[in-house]
């Protein structure tokens, strides 16, 4: 690309259209959170606030194509996190470590997808498994049958953990996870380091 088409004209076209595709997809705007408005107009006076005396002659010649494609890309953020908030999460379990780890807490939140439940673990004070040991997740349900939704060792920090679950959560409502040794087997140990129940 020359100069002459790296310009801050083609920099706010380039915004603008972004953010037109994004606000035409319907789906944007199917659960949009309260203060919508409000935080979209904070964002553009906040952008527009910059352009001060201080600021070099060509921003301040070209400032309203430039606004243009700050605000744009400010609506993009906001439009992001607005998606990322709305994606079907219908659900935040919280977690209580039991007497093996009375210092963990945390949280599941279960998000309906089209191959099953993604159930995604923030997890406080759980420490790392040692070598040779893993967690495992578990739904179960009141009859006393569980189902794994997925093992992790947390020994490259305290990241949130991704499960899956191919059942139907409503039917088990419990959650567990279990320090599990490597070579054992598949059940469940009796090691149970964290609960958690779905309220109905």
């Amino acid at each position: 690309m020359n100069k002459s088409e790296n310009t801050p004209e083609k920099a706010g076209e380039f915004e603008v259209s972004r953010i037109e595709r994004v606000l035409d997809d319907e789906t944007t705007w199917a659960t949009p959170p309260p203060h919508v408005a409000e935080d979209l107009l904070a964002a553009i006076r906040s952008e527009r606030e910059r352009a001060s005396a201080k600021h070099p002659i060509w921003l301040r010649r070209f400032w309203p194509r430039v606004s243009v494609a700050l605000a744009a890309a400010a609506i993009i953020a906001l439009v992001a996190g607005i998606l990322l908030s709305s994606q079907g999460v219908t659900d935040r379990v919280p977690l209580a470590g039991t007497e093996l780890e009375p210092g963990a807490s945390g949280t599941a939140a279960f998000t309906a997808t089209g191959s099953g439940w993604a159930i995604r673990l923030d997890l406080t004070d759980l420490p790392a498994a040692e070598s040779g040991y893993y967690y495992e997740g578990w739904v179960w349900n009141d009859e006393g049958e569980g189902v794994s939704i997925g093992t992790f060792h947390l020994r490259g920090g305290s990241d949130p953990v991704q499960l899956w679950a191919g059942v139907d959560v409503d039917a088990y409502p419990w959650i567990w996870i279990t320090l599990q040794e490597e070579g054992a087997g598949p059940a469940a140990s009796d090691q149970i380091v964290m609960l958690g129940l779905r309220e109905p």
